[in-house]
């Protein structure tokens, strides 16, 4: 016999985490609903609802306007950080990627370097680690850089994270 809870630990799926480094960010007034369970800490796409309120949803190509999406986390029962996301449905907190904005995830594949290219990839929903040379770059509306490197990359989340600045 079972249990909910039970249950409920068997299928653990572990979310995105991260951390915003800059002082001064621009949200989008109210936030916005998101349409499908999205991680904190990767790119949306926004739009609105029938009732006219604004949507999040994840972001579908990279030549599109991304958003950060990166809502307070609320711990109640010593839950781990890699516990929350954005719930359909729910209000969540979005970011302006204004040049300058540094921020950390852990949503990123790649080999981390101190002044590598980053950008977001909605087919994997991970923010790819490169050169610069990568098809995709030149295309990509949201363009980033790492502003680290190995010794940088922080484990306080229990797992790595990489930290990026916008460009």
């Amino acid at each position: 016999m079972t249990t909910e809870l039970q249950k409920a630990f068997n299928n653990y799926t572990p979310h995105t985490v991260g951390n915003i480094n800059s002082w001064k960010i621009r949200t989008l007034n109210h936030g916005a609903k998101v349409t499908e369970d999205i991680d904190n800490f990767l790119l949306v796409e926004l739009g609105f609802d029938s009732e006219g309120q604004r949507t999040a949803s994840p972001l579908s190509a990279v030549n599109k306007k991304g958003y950060l999406i990166a809502s307070p986390e609320r711990r109640y029962m010593d839950e781990k950080m890699d516990q929350f996301f954005n719930g359909e449905g729910e209000l969540a907190r979005v970011i302006y990627l204004d040049e300058g904005l540094r921020f950390e995830t852990s949503a990123f594949t790649g080999e981390v370097g101190n002044g590598k290219s980053a950008h977001f990839d909605p087919e994997t929903k991970k923010f790819l680690v490169h050169d610069g040379s990568h098809e995709d770059f030149a295309n990509a509306t949201d363009k980033f850089v790492v502003v680290g490197d190995e010794d940088d990359v922080d484990y306080r989340f229990e797992v790595p994270v990489v930290r990026l600045e916008v460009l």
